[in-house]
């Protein structure tokens, strides 16, 4: 039997979200229509809905193709109805079905080409596509809106360049002035909260009015720009994008045009321009730091990684060369470095420090009996009983064989004695899975003044070979 599909749950839709925006498209089409109006037409010479249009097929894909049909209509309708009997019904119909089909349009070829579900934020590469999709889904519609005007007689032939140019500019500075911010508020939204950002951004209408005194001032705004762009980087730039934009828009509509462009479509036209001229580098600017910022984070966490792993390296080469392999305990060659290393420490502060060399009795015949694995394990046993019975400051290891030597440090002869007394008597009573208990010797030697490492480790061992002849299984001291 074929095995069926699991069943998905989809996404719950932000109803409040779809709502604020659909409020938001007809809001400032409402705006724009009032106070940026072609002459004698609704069509506003700065069309922020074309941006919010984008934003709602970025933020919900398909399900945003009612949504802008919706807001569309609601801003134009109203207006193509009033006109009713200056266009005629004929033109006010297709301008009621036609004006929210092409918004709809617009916004979906723009979508579609940028794919923002690519990326988890803009890149060099999603700035290209939202341009390219911007302006190719813009120039379709624009076209087709101008072509349908023509067609039912709202403008004449002489004046559709003219037409579709400002109607272009005006849609592009709205996707210019409303889709980064709401990027950025949406993938960083603590930024965009920043007082930096939020002091920073709102000097940027300052050279503006006082460009209105004296023109060259208006180029204070750059440097500006630049400094709240290098700190926030794409966070700065869409927000510098944004206000600037909507600064000059709203100080041609009251008048104030600071450069002094002219009034209307003039200033509208040639103040688009530069919002679309500088606006570009501006984002792009702001996404290349982005894109440096990620690089450098990507960069530290892998140096991050691979640092951990090349100290992690060198403990385990380090563990590999102090370390005897089937015990645990040092090796030789270590052993002899703290032994070394001990009695200058010793001959320095004048400190006792012993050595214990600890041989197992016959462990010949338990190779012979049991075989070298039994053996393996015999010594790891015995290992072990050795750690649990030393101090932290102790150290053991395996000097060869079946032989162990121990170090001391800072405890005189009789104490150390002890230890080896308790040493022999634990691992008499240990279970190693012998059929007989398991005996020890051990050796002891306490470190004379002026005698080196070789000597007192022949006298540690000399006193090993003294309690093997009396008899094994008993400790001996090198001063007996």
């Amino acid at each position: 039997m074929p095995a069926q599909p699991l069943a998905t749950t989809p996404s719950p839709f932000p109803k409040w979200q779809a709502g604020a925006l659909v409020l938001l498209y007809v809001l400032l089409g409402h705006v724009g229509i009032q106070y940026a109006a072609f002459p004698g037409t609704f069509f506003a010479q700065v069309w922020l809905p074309s941006g919010v249009g984008l934003v709602m097929f970025s933020f919900f894909g398909q399900r945003a193709l009612p949504l802008v049909l919706l807001a569309s209509l609601l801003v134009n309708a109203p207006y193509a109805l009033m006109d009713a009997p200056r266009y005629g019904l004929l033109a006010t119909a297709a301008l009621v079905v036609v004006n929210p089909l092409l918004d709809s349009l617009q916004g979906y070829i723009a979508w579609r080409w940028w794919r923002p579900e690519l990326e988890s934020r803009l890149s060099r590469v999603g700035l290209q596509r939202l341009l390219v999709g911007a302006l190719l889904s813009i120039g379709v519609t624009v076209g087709g809106l101008a072509a349908m005007q023509i067609a039912v007689g709202i403008i004449t032939v002489d004046g559709l360049l003219v037409r579709f140019v400002m109607m272009v500019l005006s849609d592009m500075q709205g996707v210019f002035i409303v889709v980064p911010l709401a990027l950025a508020l949406r993938q960083q939204r603590d930024e965009i909260y920043s007082y930096s950002l939020f002091f920073s951004a709102l000097a940027i209408p300052v050279p503006l009015i006082l460009a209105r005194y004296e023109a060259s001032l208006a180029a204070l705004v750059f440097p500006l720009v630049a400094f709240i762009i290098i700190n926030l980087r794409f966070v700065g730039a869409a927000t510098a994008v944004s206000i600037a934009g909507g600064s000059t828009a709203l100080m041609v509509i009251l008048g104030q045009d600071p450069l002094n462009f002219g009034e209307g479509v003039e200033a509208f036209s040639r103040w688009s321009l530069i919002v679309l001229a500088l606006g570009t580098p501006m984002l792009l600017m702001g996404v290349v730091l982005d894109d440096n910022e990620g690089y450098r984070n990507d960069l530290e966490a892998r140096v991050a990684e691979r640092t951990q792993a090349l100290q992690q390296a060198l403990a385990e080469s380090h563990v590999l060369a102090t370390t005897d392999s089937l015990t645990g305990l040092y090796n030789r060659r270590h052993m002899e470095q703290l032994i070394h290393e001990e009695v200058k420490r010793t001959l320095r502060y004048k400190q006792p420090t012993v050595l214990i060399v600890l041989d197992i009795d016959h462990f010949k015949e338990v190779n012979d009996h049991y075989g070298h694995p039994i053996g393996d394990t015999v010594l790891r046993t015995l290992s072990d009983i050795i750690r649990q019975n030393l101090r932290q400051s102790d150290a053991s290891s395996r000097w060869g064989g079946e032989e162990f030597l121990i170090l001391l440090p800072q405890i005189d002869l009789a104490a150390a004695a002890r230890v080896a007394e308790k040493l022999r008597i634990a691992v008499a009573s240990a279970d190693f899975g012998l059929r007989a208990p398991l005996h020890i010797s051990l050796g002891i030697a306490d470190l004379r003044s002026n005698e080196s490492a070789g000597e007192w480790i022949k006298r540690a061992d000399q006193a090993l070979y003294k309690a093997k002849n009396r008899g094994r299984n008993q400790i001996a001291l090198a001063s007996e």
